[in-house]
């Protein structure tokens, strides 16, 4: 990560989801998303 990405986003989780790896910004930790949310990943 740069140091432009990191001022961008803050720190990251990479969760492991069972079917590979979900990276989000640690501030969007447990608060779920749509699929147009812009979040990525995959909805549950």
């Amino acid at each position: 990560m740069s140091k432009e990405e990191h001022e961008a986003y803050g720190d990251i989780v990479i969760e492991d989801t069972g079917f590979g790896f979900k990276v989000i910004p640690e501030s969007m930790v447990g608060q779920g998303c749509s699929c147009d949310s812009g979040c990525g990943g995959c909805c549950e």
